[in-house]
């Protein structure tokens, strides 16, 4: 066999197989008993198989991996396992491509979103952005250089407030600009005046099991924000912060009824959480079978629908879900953009009238050569 044709075939085998050592095999057992007999039961089923073909890429049982990632890949949910790095070992090999090709079959381009404008300073990170209505301009946060930055609708910019750390959260009220602010130290919730970008307010909670991640102002001035590390969700009443009752596993978007009632928000991987802001309980959403609402950031609710940003493994999307007149369950979905040509790392948006703007590209895990930031505009009535 010539050297090319040798190295094409080795290229066409899965990698062999790990070996479990004794002390690693009950564990690595007892999780994928846990997951089978998860998949029984979950709503979601697309995103427990998924995590099923991860457990046993976590092993480097690499057949095993391929018969999952098969049946993730037919329940048609969105997946693209080459969005996880977990699965690289199994890049080059025959089965691996065919499941790529499958899935990205099945999620092709989707194309609504226009350009409304970039930022120059391609390395900022911004995983959030608010929108000042008095005067137009636009906030962004950085999760690297620990400062905001405002921008014109045209796209210029300048900086606004430093001295931060890792800003994810953002949005305007009155003439203050809100912020969730994250360090070891501490995660705070923070009112910056929009004026001089001066510090008015600060509300903390020390340590680093915190990570709150985004905000909501519900009818009656409160604000509501999701702590992701620590699978809850706070409200702020005046001057008094206070943990809501239950736990959100992994909690990030979040969303608020008209009339304020009912708080939407994303949790785990897999599912939207509604509580009950007057009787304070919550329940999962109900959703139509086969529909993922696996990995959803941004969260927003528009005219009976929730507007929801997802990404992860998911093949990058946003989708409108449509409720039900109680608001309590989702009846239909439709995609409004998925796969958009300047997708690297699309996170959260803001909601002005009828327009979505989001990120298009923060490039959190880009190192070097970074692109400017494409704020996209999609239009959101039907």
């Amino acid at each position: 066999m010539t050297g090319w044709l040798l190295a094409l075939a080795l290229a066409a085998q899965l990698p062999p197989s790990g070996a479990l050592a004794a002390g690693d095999r009950g564990a690595f057992q007892a999780e994928v008993a846990r997951l089978n007999r998860q998949l029984q039961t979950s709503p979601d089923k697309a995103v427990v198989t998924f995590q099923l073909a991860r457990t046993y890429a976590s092993a480097k049982q690499w057949p095993e991996t391929i018969s999952w990632l098969r049946k993730v890949v037919d329940l048609n949910a969105g997946f693209d396992p080459s969005r996880d790095p977990l699965f690289t070992p199994l890049d080059g090999t025959k089965e691996y491509a065919a499941i790529v090709d499958a899935a990205r079959e099945s999620t092709p381009p989707i194309s609504h979103s226009k350009t409304a404008f970039k930022i120059d300073e391609g390395d900022l990170a911004p995983e959030n952005l608010a929108y000042n209505p008095s005067d137009k301009n636009f906030y962004f946060g950085s999760m690297r250089k620990r400062k905001l930055i405002r921008c014109s609708g045209g796209g210029d910019c300048s900086d606004f407030a430093g001295g931060l750390d890792t800003v994810l959260g953002l949005k305007v009220h009155g003439q203050s600009l809100w912020l969730l602010n994250n360090s070891d130290r501490e995660s705070a919730l923070i009112e910056l005046d929009l004026a001089s970008g001066a510090m008015l307010h600060k509300f903390s909670v020390p340590g680093p099991g915190h990570l709150f991640n985004d905000l909501i102002f519900a009818p009656d001035g409160d604000i509501y924000f999701t702590d992701t590390r620590a699978a809850a969700v706070w409200r702020l009443a005046g001057d008094q912060l206070k943990k809501l009752p239950g736990k959100f596993p992994a909690a990030n978007g979040i969303a608020i009824s008209p009339g304020g009632q009912w708080l939407f928000v994303s949790t785990s991987s897999d599912g939207v959480t509604i509580l009950d802001l007057k009787s304070q309980t919550a329940s999962p959403i109900a959703r139509p079978a086969g529909l993922s609402l696996a990995f959803i950031d941004g969260l927003y609710f528009h005219k009976g629908s929730l507007i929801a940003i997802q990404n992860g493994p998911i093949s990058p999307r946003v989708v409108r879900l449509q409720l039900s007149a109680d608001l309590r369950s989702i009846t239909g979905f439709d995609i409004l953009e998925r796969r958009h040509r300047d997708f690297d790392g699309v996170t959260t948006g803001v909601l002005i009238g009828d327009e979505l703007f989001y990120m298009a590209n923060i490039q959190d895990e880009t190192k070097e050569r970074y692109n400017p930031i494409a704020i996209l505009k999609l239009g959101l009535e039907p």
